[in-house]
C-alpha cells in the first residue's frame, strides 16, 4: 500500500515540533491535499488541534500500549482517502518509557510505519554547535530514516546562515528551512500542556498564520517529495474491531463537550462499530440524560469548567440516578473528578459535582501523576474481567480524597493511580479510574462494556 507520509519530530518537548506540525498539515490543505493526521503517543491534546488543521479525525499511534501489527493497521485505516500522511512525534525522536528501551519512542514507531523523519531542532543561541548537536540524533539509531532538519527559533538572517551552513557542511544533513523566532506564533499553553482545540474557536487564524510562517521558511515541496520517497507499505488485516460494524444494540451516552474532549477515537469508532449507538452529552447546558444504556465520560478539564459543571444541577442529579440505577458507566480521569462529590481548585474554591463516588478530588500545583502504567484486574468490572493486565497512560495534577473506604478494580503495578496501590473505583457498576486506556491495549473493554449495557437493557 502506497502511502505518502512524513514524520515531524523534535530535538526534545518545545522545539516547535506541534507549530511546525499543525502549520505543515494546514498548509498542506490550503494547497488542495487530503491529509491525515496522527500523533505518536497517548496525547489526547495535540490531536484536537490536527482536527481543526487538517479537516479530519487524527489518531495516536503509541508503540508502548499498541503492538507494531495495530500500529499499522490504525495508520493504514487512518490514512484511506488521504493523499498525504503527517505524524507529528512526542518530546525528543528517541525519548521513551525509560532511560534505556526505545519502547515508546517516535523512532520506533517511525521504523514501524517506515516513514521518512524531518527533524525540528531548537538552535537558539547556538550556531556551529547546532552541526553537532543535529548529527548525533542521526548517529544514535542508523535504522531510523533521517531525511533531514528544520532548524527552529533562529535569530537574525547571520545566524540562520551559519547554523544552516553548518549542519549541511560538518553534520551532512539536508535543512529543509529555518523559523525565525516568533512569539506571535507559539500556542498557548495551560497546565496539562496546549489547550484543547474544541475551547478556540479563534485558532483558525492561527493555523492560517502558521501556514503562512511555514510557506515562507521551509520548503514544503521538498517535504512533500519526502513524502513521497516513503516505501509501500505491507497489506494489513482489518482489525475486526472495525472492519465488520453491527447493528446498534444499545445507546451510549459520550460526554464531549469543553470540559470533556480526551478520547481516543479509535476508542468511539470501536464502540460504534460494535453495536453502540453514540448519543453526545453536553455537561454544562444539557437539562437530563437523554434515553441511554450506558455512560462513557472520558477526560479533560473539569476543574476549569467546574462553576458551570456545577452550576447544572439537573443533569448532575440525573448522572447520579443512573449510576445509582445498576446501569454501566465508564469513567476516566476528569470524568472520575466529575463523579465525584466535589472538585477543590488550585485558587482553593469548592464546587459540587455528581456525587455518585465517596471521593473529592484535589487540584495541586504539581503533577500528581504522568507516565505509562500497567493495571491488574483484581475484581471482575464493566470494562475488564478479573485477571486481565490493562496497559494506559495517566496524567493528572489532581488528588483524590476518600470519605470512606473504597472497592477498587485495578492493582496498580506500574503508575500511581488513585491511592499509589490501586485504580479503578468501583461502586455498583460504575468503574472511575485514572488510567486512560486505548481499544488496541485491550480489545475486550469495548464488548465487556456493551454486553454490560445489554443485559440491563433487556431488564
Amino acid at each position: 500500500m502506497d502511502i505518502p507520509r512524513i514524520l515531524i519530530s523534535g530535538t526534545s518537548s518545545r522545539a516547535g515540533k506541534t507549530v511546525i506540525s499543525i502549520g505543515l498539515m494546514r498548509a498542506l490543505r490550503n494547497r488542495g491535499y487530503r491529509v491525515a493526521p496522527f500523533k505518536v503517543g497517548p496525547d489526547f491534546i495535540d490531536p484536537s488541534y490536527h482536527l481543526f488543521a487538517t479537516g479530519r479525525v487524527s489518531r495516536n499511534l503509541d508503540e508502548y500500549m499498541m503492538s507494531h501489527g495495530d500500529i499499522l493497521e490504525a495508520f493504514v485505516r487512518g490514512s484511506r482517502g488521504a493523499d498525504i500522511a503527517v505524524i507529528e512525534g512526542t518530546m525528543g525522536l528517541y525519548d521513551s518509557h525509560n532511560a534505556v528501551d526505545a519502547r515508546g519512542s517516535t523512532a520506533e514507531v517511525s521504523k514501524v510505519i517506515k516513514a521518512p523523519v524531518v527533524l525540528v531542532a531548537n538552535v537558539e543561541r547556538i550556531s556551529r554547535t547546532a552541526a553537532a548537536f543535529v548529527l548525533g540524533y542521526r548517529l544514535f539509531d542508523p535504522e531510523v530514516n533521517l531525511a533531514g532538519v528544520i532548524l527552529n527559533r533562529v535569530g537574525n538572517p547571520r545566524h540562520a546562515y551559519k547554523a544552516r551552513t553548518a549542519v549541511e557542511v560538518l553534520a551532512k544533513m539536508r535543512v529543509f528551512g529555518t523559523v525565525p523566532r516568533n512569539p506571535g506564533i507559539e500556542i498557548p499553553e495551560r497546565h496539562l500542556g496546549l489547550i484543547p482545540a474544541y475551547e478556540k474557536d479563534k485558532l483558525e487564524q492561527l493555523f492560517d498564520n502558521l501556514a503562512s510562517v511555514v510557506e515562507e521558511h521551509i520548503d514544503v515541496e521538498a517535504l512533500v517529495e519526502v513524502a513521497r520517497s516513503a516505501p509501500p507499505l505491507e497489506e494489513v488485516e482489518p482489525s475486526p474491531l472495525f472492519s465488520e460494524p453491527k447493528r446498534p444494540r444499545v445507546t451510549l451516552g459520550v460526554a464531549r463537550d469543553v470540559a470533556f474532549t480526551f478520547y481516543y477515537q479509535d476508542n468511539l469508532d470501536a464502540f460504534a462499530a460494535q453495536g453502540a449507538r453514540l448519543v453526545p452529552i453536553d455537561t454544562l447546558r444539557d437539562p437530563a440524560l437523554p434515553e441511554v444504556d450506558a455512560l462513557y465520560i472520558g477526560g479533560g478539564f473539569p476543574e476549569v469548567m467546574a462553576e458551570q459543571l456545577e452550576r447544572n444541577r439537573p443533569l448532575r442529579r440525573s448522572i447520579y440516578e443512573f449510576c445509582e440505577s445498576g446501569r454501566p458507566c465508564y469513567a476516566e480521569c476528569g470524568g472520575l473528578m466529575y463523579l465525584g462529590q466535589s472538585i477543590n481548585t488550585r485558587d482553593n474554591h469548592e464546587y459540587e459535582m455528581v456525587g455518585f463516588l465517596p471521593i473529592a478530588t484535589e487540584m495541586r500545583a504539581k503533577f500528581q501523576a504522568l507516565g505509562y502504567v500497567r493495571n491488574l484486574a483484581v475484581r471482575d468490572n464493566p470494562v475488564s474481567r478479573s485477571g486481565d493486565l490493562l496497559v494506559g497512560h495517566e496524567f493528572h495534577y489532581s488528588r483524590v480524597k476518600a470519605f470512606e473506604k473504597l472497592s477498587f478494580a485495578y492493582r496498580v503495578e506500574r503508575g500511581k493511580g488513585v491511592d499509589g496501590a490501586h485504580d479503578g473505583i468501583l461502586v455498583k457498576n460504575t468503574l472511575a479510574n485514572y488510567m486512560h486506556v486505548h481499544v488496541l491495549s485491550y480489545p475486550g473493554m469495548v464488548n465487556n462494556f456493551l454486553n454490560l449495557a445489554e443485559k440491563f437493557k433487556s431488564c
